[in-house]
């Protein structure tokens, strides 16, 4: 089972289905996303069941089905929507559970490097890179993870050296999100033990580097903006240009005006909407809920990120990861609107959900790295 388990694995967090159906096809897509659910649920059935995460389950019935209720578009793309996303709530329960910090860590590298590669091999005109997510911003998600695990590992120059790699990578998405998380990881971090200050120097030499090569194919704006913060004159204008917040202001009113059930699924998505004419999307998980369900889901939302929050700094001076972790989810669900389909920080809050709430000596997921 272990191959079988790695291979689910790697169609999750190495996003195989979303990444065939872009550069591969529908044909392809179509069967990597078939190989993801049909394989969770063959491995559901084969290995020891575990306890359901009740407040995603949960979460999902209330979102769905009260979303559903103002739901315009084409009924058959809704039920699967939902079939898919129990799914995999029920089935990636067993398979979190039984994976490692090891091999997260090793999937996580393997998911950064795809960013260099992209960066320095197929570089191209929009000067952001995203590897095998197609997306820089979730692409900045995976490298906080990978930088997160990082701190698992024993060996002091192998935990530096990954750490520069996946700071290299995600300064390549130039994402925001990603930058201001990571200083704010590393500083923390410093706190919680000193020894951690080595790390300081990772990710000043990976911006120093790439700050000074002139070679690489970067965003314009973006790029001269990340110069400017470190030569003392930071051009705010081009940093805080279209901001999230300035995003969210767009859908106050339709907030303020359907608080209860919102107005449908969907609609909150941008160009997936049928009924709200603004089409950048919200930008803010907390808010997609809010407004396309109301305030219940929206509060078992925050309820269940805030309760990992609260648990995981109980482990802050011995698996400090799992708090940054956390950190990280919870943050990111404040810049992405793609939430109940992202199976990458799904299957994140189940694994970490397991660790900090319900540990026991069988599982394996609470295994300190020894590289």
């Amino acid at each position: 089972m272990k191959v079988f388990r790695y291979i689910l694995l790697g169609l999750i967090i190495l996003n195989v289905p979303t990444f065939s159906l872009a550069v591969f096809g529908a044909t392809a897509g179509a069967l990597t996303n078939s190989m993801m659910f049909i394989g969770l649920i063959v491995y559901f059935f084969m290995e020891k069941k575990y306890k359901l995460i009740i407040p995603l389950f949960i979460l999902g019935i209330t979102y769905f089905s009260i979303s559903g209720f103002n739901y315009t578009g084409i009924t058959e793309e809704f039920i699967k929507d939902a079939i898919r996303y129990f799914v995999f709530i029920i089935g990636a329960t067993s398979l979190a559970k039984n994976t490692d910090r090891r091999t997260l860590l090793i999937l996580f590298i393997i998911g950064g490097a795809s960013v260099l590669i992209n960066a320095l091999v197929f570089p191209n005109s929009y000067g952001r890179y995203s590897g095998l997510y197609l997306n820089p911003n979730r692409a900045g998600l995976v490298c906080l993870i990978g930088f997160v695990l990082t701190y698992t590992i024993n060996k002091t120059y192998l935990r530096l050296f990954f750490q520069f790699v996946l700071t290299i990578a995600g300064i390549m998405t130039l994402s925001r999100y990603f930058i201001l998380v990571l200083v704010i990881i590393n500083v923390v971090s410093v706190f919680v033990n000193k020894k951690n200050s080595v790390g300081l120097l990772a990710g000043a030499v990976a911006f120093l580097i790439i700050i000074g090569t002139s070679s690489l194919q970067l965003n314009t704006d973006r790029f001269r903006a990340l110069k400017s913060i470190f030569s003392g004159n930071a051009e705010v204008e081009t940093i805080t240009k279209a901001s999230r917040d300035e995003t969210w202001a767009l859908y106050h009113d339709i907030l303020v005006n359907n608080p209860l059930i919102g107005v449908g699924y969907r609609e909150m998505q941008g160009k997936k909407s049928q009924k709200v004419s603004i089409k950048s999307g919200v930008h803010n998980t907390y808010l997609m809920v809010l407004g396309e369900s109301g305030i219940i889901p929206f509060i078992i939302l925050i309820i269940f990120y805030l309760s990992l929050l609260v648990k995981s700094k109980w482990f802050i001076t011995t698996q400090q990861e799992l708090a940054y972790m956390a950190f990280t989810l919870a943050t990111f669900l404040l810049v992405s609107h793609n939430y109940f389909d992202n199976y990458i920080v799904l299957f994140l809050s189940i694994w970490l959900y397991s660790s900090v709430t319900v540990p026991g000596k069988d599982t394996i997921n609470q295994n300190n790295i020894t590289i």
